[in-house]
């Protein structure tokens, strides 16, 4: 159970600020207050810098668990566990980390150990192995738990799955979670594609969103606490602390940030973009690109001639992306893609070219390549097990295998992504 000590830090939590940015005010989720100025900051100020620059002052005296990765870092590339551990006023207990570890290097699906921090010698706990939730005993004692991590934006992004099994948890436990949020890199205006049937809840995808659900962490943390989406309709104690100088129109450099892979397969802000719809490719034997160093923008098979189904693609005259025949051949990387589709085999396929982000619709996008290639190679293309979990639900796969017209099929969808706008609306946290 949570310390009393933490109940003072209710005076921080004001649902003012909730009013000035259109949204109503909150049950169970709170807005975290800056006692210092930021106006000095011309750059995105992500919760952490906007904790420190505070100096930490609602900490002090708490003892902390941090749930974080490598991109837990401030704008001068110090990392939260070092800041919060160096600091004499705060208790740093434990740590866990999420898919691909601490480090960020274990590749995708890989399980990930328990380990020590190595500068710090705190105890990381993996939720992405025997675990994927804290259990009460690696909770006790704490009195706030902090969740520092980038995110890129997709609904099978699993760092939202990890957040959801965290804020469980405090939930259970009666312990504060705080979310130090950060921005999104693939823009925060846009949502795209189906909402999740709740039967195909899975580790990729637990809550009805869209897979382009145009959310920071913070504001899918309050959607989830708010709408009951917890065990039993439980709700966490809750805050968010903000990004400042942060618009939900911008792209990854509006923000001034520095980007740092949140995962070994998203090397760059262009192929997180590219992620929100190539990475159904991994519902199907077509690769996908990993064992290459440009993921998510390759789509390949050896039975695939790359120069007639760059033709097939053009003719359809997506908006926003050129296809170019290519070839390429995948191979084992450590830490990024041990056991890549087709390994040491050489590929015909296709390169996507990003040529208008605004304009491009990364999952009209990659149905469309898998609608062309089911159809021009029948007897080898198949799904993988995977593809209705990642689509959301069977509806994608019936429609592609009956022969429907995909032209059509943005409408099968269309109404519950305008029901999912309006919902999201109250838990929006930046202005919209």
């Amino acid at each position: 159970m949570g310390n009393a000590r933490t109940s003072w830090a209710a005076t921080l939590l004001v649902t003012a600020a909730l009013a000035s940015c259109g949204a109503a005010p909150w049950r169970y989720s709170r807005l975290y207050q800056p006692t210092n100025p930021t106006s000095q900051f011309y750059s995105a100020l992500p919760g952490l810098d906007l904790l420190e620059n505070d100096e930490f002052q609602a900490l002090q005296g708490l003892t902390v668990a941090v749930v974080t990765n490598h991109t837990g870092m401030n704008m001068k590339a110090r990392h939260i566990l070092d800041l919060l551990t160096e600091h004499p006023d705060i208790t740093v207990k434990v740590a866990f980390g999420p898919e691909h570890g601490l480090a960020g290097n274990v590749a995708a699906g890989e399980k990930v150990e328990d380990s020590r921090d190595n500068l710090s010698g705190i105890t990381v706990y993996s939720l992405y192995g025997s675990s994927r939730k804290p259990t009460p005993d690696q909770l006790a004692g704490i009195d706030v738990v902090l969740f520092d991590m980038q995110d890129v934006g997709a609904r099978y992004y699993t760092f939202v799955s990890t957040l959801t099994l965290v804020m469980d948890a405090c939930a259970r436990d009666r312990v504060p979670i705080w979310v130090l949020d950060r921005p999104t890199p693939v823009r925060g205006d846009i949502i795209a594609g189906p909402l999740l049937d709740p039967a195909y809840s899975s580790f990729v995808g637990m809550h009805p969103v869209p897979i382009r659900h145009g959310m920071t962490l913070g504001e899918l943390a309050v959607m989830i606490n708010e709408e009951g989406w917890l065990t039993g309709n439980r709700h966490a104690e809750l805050t968010v602390i903000p990004v400042v100088n942060y618009n939900r129109y911008d792209w990854w450099e509006d923000t001034g940030l520095s980007w740092i892979p949140p995962s070994p397969n998203i090397p760059t802000p262009e192929i997180a973009l590219a992620y929100l719809g190539t990475c159904l490719l991994e519902g199907t034997n077509i690769s996908e690109g990993r064992g290459t160093h440009t993921p998510f923008v390759l789509a390949g098979a050896p039975w695939i001639e790359g120069a007639s189904l760059a033709r097939q693609l053009r003719q359809w005259q997506l908006p926003g992306v050129m296809f170019h025949d290519t070839t390429y051949t995948p191979v084992p990387i450590a830490g990024m893609a041990p056991f890549p589709k087709f390994a040491n085999e050489e590929l015909g396929g296709v390169r996507l070219e990003i040529t208008d982000r605004l304009k491009f619709r990364p999952i009209e996008t990659a149905a469309v390549m898998i609608h062309v290639i089911k159809e021009t190679y029948p007897h080898q293309f198949k799904w993988s097990a995977s593809i209705d979990r990642l689509w959301g639900s069977d509806s994608f796969r019936r429609y592609i295998d009956n022969g429907r017209s995909l032209k059509a099929h943005p409408s099968t969808y269309r109404k519950d992504r305008g029901a999912f706008f309006k919902l999201r609306k109250p838990y929006l946290i930046y202005d919209d």
